[in-house]
């Protein structure tokens, strides 16, 4: 009895085990075979990419070498052009930055503002006639008149800005010396009064008739 239950058991141990190991060996040639199939279609879409995307380096290419060579050659009036946009802005900014502290300071500012936004539109205006004269198309004529047009308002931005510094000046340094003086005398009175305090505190001085 015993024995032919250990020899059932066996067969279905040694059933179990070969369906088993079919199962293993048909999940692995699936999975192979399914890995090949992938890689063949992952190659004839990078083949087909490939192509693609050596056409349009080709087209991109020669449009990029077109584009580097209608790029001006920065020459010796490009470097001028630039550096005197550059300092035409900040001429501006230092101007409106010194009438807006006299506007804000209290002084007499007149007709600086004004001065200062028509400085800014003509500064723009400038700015635009140098970037224009800088292309290639254009002869260098229109970028020496530039320059020269931002001489002007290089100078007249800073005689707005020698201005409103005066203005601020007119007010803060008559404040500063009124400052100063009520600052003097108000340490001059108490430092006499601490002093005759003192006095008053400290100790009655003999007569000549006290007996001691």
């Amino acid at each position: 009895m015993l024995s032919s239950v250990a020899l059932h058991a066996g067969e279905l141990l040694a059933a179990g085990l070969l369906a088993g190991t079919v199962c293993v060996a048909v999940m692995t040639a699936g999975a192979v075979w399914l890995r090949r199939r992938v890689r063949c279609r992952l190659e004839r879409l990078g083949l087909v990419l490939a192509s693609r995307a050596c056409g349009a380096a080709a087209v991109v290419g020669g449009a990029g070498s077109r584009w580097l060579w209608s790029l001006p050659v920065p020459d010796r009036r490009w470097r001028e052009g630039g550096r005197a946009r550059r300092e035409l802005w900040r001429a501006v900014g230092a101007a409106e930055h010194a009438v807006a502290a006299a506007r804000r300071g209290g002084a007499p500012i007149g007709d600086l503002d004004a001065l200062s936004r028509r400085l800014r539109k003509a500064a723009g205006n400038a700015d635009r006639r140098l970037v224009i004269g800088q292309r290639p198309a254009v002869d260098g004529a229109g970028l020496d008149a530039g320059v020269g047009e931002i001489s002007g308002l290089l100078t007249a931005a800073g005689q707005i800005q020698a201005a409103a510094s005066a203005a601020l000046a007119s007010v803060s340094r008559p404040a500063a010396r009124q400052l100063a003086d009520d600052v003097r005398v108000e340490v001059t009175a108490l430092t006499a009064g601490l002093a005759s305090a003192a006095g008053a505190e400290g100790p009655t001085p003999l007569r000549g008739n006290d007996v001691i």
